[in-house]
């Protein structure tokens, strides 16, 4: 991230950049909503296999992490993307296998062999993810990145966005008229 801008305020910027690469598919994308929406915890996934689902979750918790607001754990992120890539999103799903196993590889390099980049510390994640980063940039962005944010802030009735959590993040008020406020940063 460029210096002196903050991860939440990066997440601000390029959450519309990212939300609309993502949700413009065609009518496909009405299956992913009706499964991330109703998927159940312990429920099988459908693209990703429980290990990937694992190293996923902790990969878009580092992105957006729960502290004092909810994170993309709150926003079911990884089930927004799971169902993705089992249905419109088909076509990316090498890339994300891909970028897993290179963050496996990068991990296991920095970590004496430990794949796991769950199995990292929680406190030690997010310098791991930026190292990851800097070395992968093409994987970081494409894969995990940009179907966070997409996950994250898309509009819910896609699947992702659970409770509007990410909306209530930047401050977005969901509203069924086109005037002022729009959010946060235009109230009077």
């Amino acid at each position: 991230m460029p210096e002196g801008i903050s991860r939440r305020d990066a997440v601000a910027a390029l959450t519309g950049v990212a939300a609309s690469v993502w949700a413009a598919a065609d009518a496909r994308i009405a299956q992913a909503v009706t499964y991330a929406a109703q998927a159940r915890a312990g429920q099988a996934y459908q693209a990703l296999t429980a290990t990937q689902a694992r190293e996923l979750d902790a990969v878009t918790a580092t992105l957006v992490p729960t502290d004092d607001t909810p994170g993309a754990r709150e926003a079911r992120v990884v089930r927004f993307i799971d169902r993705s890539l089992a249905t419109w999103a088909k076509d990316q799903k090498p890339e994300m296998n891909a970028a897993l196993t290179a963050l496996g590889d990068f991990t296991a390099a920095k970590r004496g062999g430990n794949r796991s980049f769950a199995a990292v510390p929680a406190a030690e994640r997010t310098a791991l993810m930026e190292e990851f980063e800097k070395a992968h940039a093409d994987h970081f962005n494409g894969a995990f990145w940009f179907p966070t944010m997409a996950g994250m802030f898309a509009n819910p009735s896609y699947g992702g966005n659970a409770n509007k959590v990410g909306w209530k993040l930047v401050g977005f008020t969901d509203q069924f008229s086109w005037s002022p406020p729009f959010g946060y940063y235009d109230r009077g």
